[in-house]
């Protein structure tokens, strides 16, 4: 307690407190670009903290850290746009709300779930950051291809859609996550012979063009059809607020699964905020007493992978301090920094540097509460482009679509991308076919891939590997039973119904 009083202390002083707002700005402002990211984001600002003291060079990275994974989710609202990967998965159901009118309450939602998250984890990191890292340690290859199955399994009920149709765009995502060089073999596939497909197909401009150019063409096609196209959102103004207090004792149990799930996920190296907030809301859907609803516009959708993202960036900071692990790419990237400024990560640096830990602890926590004026203040001038005509927003959007597409990696074939998938879900929106299912098989297909070949190997090629480990057999059991329970109702329902008639 001393310590992290003393750690407060430090983060109060004026210019360290400036170095925390300035962050938090700066990280909205990044989270609101498509394509730019926070990891592109504290890169670079690494060079304009030479000069600095470590402490303060470090607590501008947190800040923008932690608010750019709460900015993404303001485009997703309003334009599905997602400005940061973790934020695709608030398009589901956050863009739905918007067009219900309820952009304000979405966005309210967004912010609120954000800081709550990142509170709850950074509280867990103060208090079991050794012991989270050890049960880290013990996930193996085996027990990642198990985690990836688990959330996969909830790709038939998402949506509300056909059964078999959300099953077949799981499918198709993850055929599309084949596609690029080969991790373990280094062969070459469905490349084309183009060298911009041998990183694979990214996952940012393949979800802006599935929910923004998507949108725009499905848009376009009933837009002659509408009288008195004024502006972007046909009901009144946008009154952003925190949700009621009845609305978060509503969803006290969603908050803290969310909350729970994003702070152990970031610890894991590797996975990230992203599969974090795909996590959060498969739990969601799984706990859901009307899963249906998910990808409909409900306001869980909103509150599960929101809290679930902000909770995995304070967990991915546990195995970057204790261990020396990055646990995402933006850690990575301040592992760096770190470095730079002459701080060695690891197992002793809680012990030979615990006044900067602390103070890290308490930047993350200021951070988090930062987000709450930061997103009232700013969103108040964003909704106001919903007043503005759809002809205008949906060229915008086009354009913002491009650019961010083409920021990624300076090529032109992401653009392409971008289009191809927008057309690709214009079609799918047309006929029926999920979309979350298939960004879902996208994002969890490489993890899925890659863990099952290393287990595989590992294991001489038995199968029988995956199901005798306690951890990954028991979270394969639970994927079957996830898969297969929404057309079990289904059939328990008809039955029912068929039995009152």
């Amino acid at each position: 307690m001393e310590l992290l009083l003393n750690g407060v202390w430090t983060v109060l002083q004026p210019i360290n407190f400036m170095m925390i707002l300035l962050g938090t700005v700066l990280g909205i402002i990044i989270g609101v670009l498509p394509g730019v990211g926070g990891a592109m984001g504290v890169a670079l600002i690494i060079p304009f903290t030479f000069q600095t003291e470590p402490i303060r060079g470090i607590l501008v990275m947190v800040a923008l850290y932690v608010s750019s994974t709460y900015g993404g989710s303001i485009t997703s609202i309003l334009f599905k746009i997602p400005g940061e990967t973790p934020s695709i998965v608030t398009t589901f159901d956050g863009y739905e709300l918007t067009k219900k009118g309820e952009a304000g309450k979405a966005l309210g939602t967004a912010i609120f779930s954000s800081c709550l998250g990142g509170i709850f984890s950074v509280i867990v990191m103060i208090l079991v950051t050794p012991h989270l890292s050890s049960i880290a340690l013990s996930f193996g290859e085996a027990e990642y291809f198990a985690m990836a199955m688990l959330g996969l399994s909830v790709c038939s009920g998402i949506g509300g859609g056909s059964l078999k149709k959300n099953a077949l765009s799981a499918f198709a995502g993850l055929f599309l996550a084949t596609w690029g060089i080969d991790q373990i073999a280094g062969h070459e596939r469905f490349t084309f012979g183009l060298s911009g497909l041998l990183m694979g197909l990214t996952i940012v401009p393949a979800a802006i063009g599935m929910f923004a150019i998507g949108e725009v063409f499905e848009h376009l096609t009933t837009i002659s059809k509408k009288k008195g196209n004024k502006g972007y959102m046909p009901q009144g103004k946008v009154r952003v607020g925190l949700p009621p207090l009845k609305e978060i004792l509503r969803m006290k149990w969603l908050f803290l699964r969310s909350s729970i799930v994003g702070t152990f996920l970031g610890t894991l190296p590797g996975v990230g905020a992203t599969t974090a907030s795909f996590f959060g809301y498969s739990e969601a859907v799984r706990w859901s007493k009307h899963p249906e609803k998910f990808g409909t516009g409900i306001i869980d959708g909103v509150a599960a992978p929101e809290t679930a993202n902000n909770a995995a960036c304070a967990g991915a900071i546990v195995p970057l301090i204790t261990l020396g692990i990055p646990g995402s790419v933006v850690t990575a990237v301040m592992m760096g920094a770190f470095l730079i400024h002459g701080i060695r990560p690891g197992p002793m640096m809680i012990h030979q540097q615990s006044q900067l830990v602390y103070a890290i602890f308490a930047g993350l926590l200021f951070s988090n509460f930062l987000i709450i004026f930061g997103g009232l203040i700013g969103i108040k001038y964003l909704v106001k482009v919903l007043d503005v005509s759809y002809s205008k927003i949906g060229a915008t959007i086009i354009l913002l679509a491009i650019v961010g597409s083409f920021a990624l990696r300076n090529s032109l074939v992401d653009v392409w991308i971008t289009f191809g998938f927008g057309v690709l879900s214009f079609f799918m929106r047309k006929y029926g076919y999920g979309l979350a299912p298939l960004v879902l098989g996208m994002i969890l297909g490489p993890l899925a891939e890659t863990s099952l070949q290393r287990a595989m190997i590992i294991a001489d090629y038995n199968p029988l590997f995956l199901i005798k480990r306690p951890i990954s057999g028991s979270l394969l059991a639970l994927a079957v039973i996830s898969l297969f329970y929404p057309f079990l109702r289904k059939l328990i329902s008809k039955r029912r119904q068929s039995k009152q008639s």
